[in-house]
């Protein structure tokens, strides 16, 4: 086409086709156009490009969108392991009381054991029966 038209015509798949008989649909495939549209090649590279930025910004979108989630996540998580602690030191806090005051139920009917098998001692020593005083033979006891 240069030898025919000159070095500065214009190439087109219309030109192209007329000289070859080529459809122009055939022209204008990917790994054809290149050979004839120097063009082409330079805008077929800034197509490319955008649609990797674009590609990429979806990506960046989805990955932020995904760390946002996260983030929520572990916030949640953490206020219930806060949540958690604070009940532990409750329940740790209750059980110590419960434990002193079990400690010293114990120390008290210790005591009043140890009073009461004085009394039974003395009891027996004066010669009292006190087969009368146990519960357990003497059932005949009504509440009203």
């Amino acid at each position: 086409m240069r030898d025919l038209e000159g070095d500065h015509t214009r190439i087109s798949a219309k030109k192209i086709a007329d000289i070859s008989g080529l459809s122009r649909t055939v022209l204008y495939k990917s790994h054809l156009r290149p050979l004839w549209d120097r063009t082409w090649s330079k805008s077929e590279k800034e197509r490319q490009s955008k649609h990797d930025t674009n590609r990429q910004l979806r990506e960046q979108k989805k990955l932020e969108d995904q760390i946002v989630l996260l983030e929520q996540q572990l916030q949640k998580n953490e206020h219930q392991k806060e949540r958690l602690l604070n009940s532990l030191e409750k329940e740790k806090s209750r059980s110590s009381v419960y434990r002193q005051d079990y400690e010293e139920l114990k120390e008290r009917h210790a005591k009043l054991l140890h009073h009461n098998l004085r009394l039974l001692r003395k009891l027996h020593l004066h010669g009292v029966d006190t087969d009368e005083f146990d519960d357990k033979k003497n059932a005949t006891f009504e509440p009203q």
